[in-house]
């Protein structure tokens, strides 16, 4: 277990071999770069920010994959119709492609969702759920290691990749610890790029809500900030319907139409039933994620909630839990039979 960002940076740089690519952050101190914007952006106001994890950026890849093969079911029953009777056994092909539309998708609307990392600006606090597991750290004081390094196959060549890591400790159990990613994917992310990511952060805990691309402090909402928002809110599924325009951009441009730029433009047809499945899930994920976080998170995130940091209630709060669980205990000996 790494206790803290000190033995996470000597951890780091014994397996990456050089301390110059590793860099230890403060939140009380600049870095001396200016913010970046996070493309994991899922919520920003004048109470807290919140993080996409990797996790929430795959979910619905079920529901997905149900919508591309019950929705070319679905397409060929259509066309069999088209063309003459249906026969018994093509009814079957479209009961079956309704339910691997609808299975999926139901399965994963009740499986939990994925918890954003949360940035709580009332009470200088981040939060996050592990399989279930609250997890918090007190922005004050906190230090963050960001660290690039390469990988080498023969396939892609040599790629950067890069990770932004703090220390977060259990509610209730503070020897139990976690590194935590705030970086997102680690494939291309360069040091100067994770330096920017952890400035935003900072700026955002301690100067405001809302701030410019030199980190200083604006009275609403900057450019720099709208367009970080919109950047977060890109989904798979607006790629896909990009992808669709680059046909179109390299006819108006006069020379020629690459195979790569076929290949999108195909490929934006044929996973466009997937990207619709998992946008579809991954909204639904993020109306009910407010509701699954544990009470003393969630009126910590209202604005009229208390400000008290999970770090001073947890002692006094696992004691009553505990009281609790032995009383129902007690209770469950005296009423079952001997």
């Amino acid at each position: 277990m790494i206790e803290d960002a000190k033995k996470l940076f000597d951890s780091i740089v014994n397996k990456i071999g050089s301390s110059s690519s590793a860099r230890v952050l403060n939140s009380g101190a600049s870095s001396g770069h200016s913010p970046s914007k996070p493309s994991l952006i899922e919520a920003q106001n004048e109470i807290y920010l919140a993080l996409r994890t990797g996790s929430a950026e795959s979910k619905g890849m079920l529901t997905g994959f149900g919508f591309l093969v019950g929705g070319y079911g679905v397409v060929l029953f259509l066309l069999i119709i088209g063309f003459g009777n249906a026969l018994s056994s093509d009814w079957w092909l479209l009961l079956c492609s309704i339910l691997g539309i609808l299975m999926p998708a139901a399965w994963e609307c009740t499986r939990p969702p994925s918890l954003p990392i949360v940035f709580n600006r009332r009470t200088q606090e981040i939060y996050y759920d592990l399989k279930g597991e609250l997890y918090h750290a007190v922005w004050e004081g906190i230090e963050a290691v960001a660290y690039e390094y390469r990988m080498v196959n023969q396939y892609s060549g040599s790629i950067v990749h890069g990770n932004l890591e703090i220390i977060l400790q259990k509610f209730g159990d503070p020897r139990n610890r976690v590194a935590l990613n705030l970086s997102g994917i680690s494939a291309g992310k360069r040091l100067s790029t994770l330096v920017g990511i952890w400035e935003y952060l900072r700026c955002f805990m301690t100067i405001g809500p809302w701030f410019d691309e030199t980190g200083r402090r604006t009275e609403s909402r900057s450019r720099f900030i709208e367009e970080t928002l919109e950047s977060g809110q890109i989904s798979f599924l607006d790629l896909i319907l990009d992808s669709r325009t680059f046909l179109g951009q390299e006819r108006k441009e006069g020379n020629g139409i690459s195979g790569s730029t076929v290949i999108e433009w195909i490929g934006s047809y044929l996973l466009f039933p997937v990207a619709l499945g998992m946008e579809f899930i991954q909204r639904v994920d993020r109306k009910r994620s407010r509701k699954h976080w544990p009470e003393v998170v969630q009126e910590r995130l209202d604005p009229n909630g208390p400000t008290s940091r999970l770090i001073d209630i947890e002692e006094d709060y696992m004691a009553q839990k505990q009281k609790e669980l032995d009383e129902l205990h007690e209770r469950m000996r005296k009423t079952l039979p001997r």
